[in-house]
This record gives C-alpha cells, structure tokens and sequence, in this order.
C-alpha cells in the first residue's frame, strides 16, 4: 500500500523536521536574502540584455509549510515575481544560467529541474529539499521567481520551547 500524501506527517518525522528548521535562518532573513538574489539576477541579465527591463509581478503570499515540515511552526513565503516582457538571447542564456546557479546556492536551493531548455523555450528550478527555490522562465516573458522554503518566522525562532509535560 502506498502512504497517504494527505495524511499529517508523524511524530518522529515531526521532530526531525523541527529540528531541521531551527538550524536554518528564519523566515524572515531568507526572504530578505531570496528579494536580494532576485534582484541581483535581474540586474546581471539586464547587464547581459538591456532591453529587458523588471517589474514586479503577482501578489506575495505566505503559507504552512508542506511535509515533512507540516505539524511544524513553519512557514513559507511565494515572493512577487521579477518579469521582464521578452526572452533572455540564446547566446547570453549560459551566462544568466550559471549566475542563477551561483545566487541560488547561496540560498541552499543546489539541485537543478529542468522542465524546458531550447532556444526560446526555458524552464529552469533550482530548489532544496525543505522548498527554498529559484525559477528562471524565459519564453515571451522573462520571470524570476522566488520561494523561502519552509523556515520558521522570528517570533517562533527566538521562543523558547515549553518544557516536555511529564
């Protein structure tokens, strides 16, 4: 039988991912380092390709954290997207690739998904296991989008946690 993927993660599960989340910086710092990259990669494409120029896009939406991360005081942030109207020129695509590679470890997010990567048609993630990811899109639009991750806000992170009940 295939475990439920609606089902609340566990309590051993729980543990480790609470702990987990302690040895990350909060919720806040990380989206203040995800709006940095995002517009430093928007910077250096536009260095690349002066005709694409950002705005921001979308509304900034905070959610619970997926699992194993869901019984935890986490949260995640969806950042605004960076959009610019037009593609990222094929001959300056490898040079905005590896800077999104570089900025992207920064965050933790070191694992790569490739959805599309043809001329005129790219799709790039790069993400972390607890959710942190930067999406590079360029198609008729340019997009750079940014998520957190799940990180647990201030209030939580400086809190210190009840003793165990006996």
């Amino acid at each position: 039988m295939t475990k439920n993927p609606y089902a609340a993660t566990g309590e051993q599960d729980t543990a480790a991912a609470a702990q987990r989340l302690t040895e990350l910086p909060t919720l806040e710092a990380t989206e203040a380092h995800a709006h940095r990259v995002a517009e430093e990669l928007g910077a250096y494409i536009t260095s690349l390709a002066p005709e694409l120029q950002w705005e921001r896009t979308r509304t900034r939406s905070q959610s619970s954290c997926t699992s194993p991360y869901d019984q935890t005081n986490g949260k995640e942030v969806k950042l605004q997207n960076f959009m610019a109207p037009g593609l990222i020129p094929d001959h300056v695509w490898p040079q905005a690739l590896q800077r999104a590679r570089e900025l992207s470890a920064e965050l933790g997010a070191t694992e790569v998904e490739t959805f599309h990567d043809e001329p005129g048609n790219r799709d790039i993630r790069f993400y972390s296991k607890e959710g942190t990811a930067l999406t590079l899109l360029s198609g008729t639009n340019t997009v750079i989008g940014m998520n957190t991750g799940c990180r647990l806000p201030e209030a939580d992170a400086n809190s210190t946690p009840p003793p165990p009940t006996p």
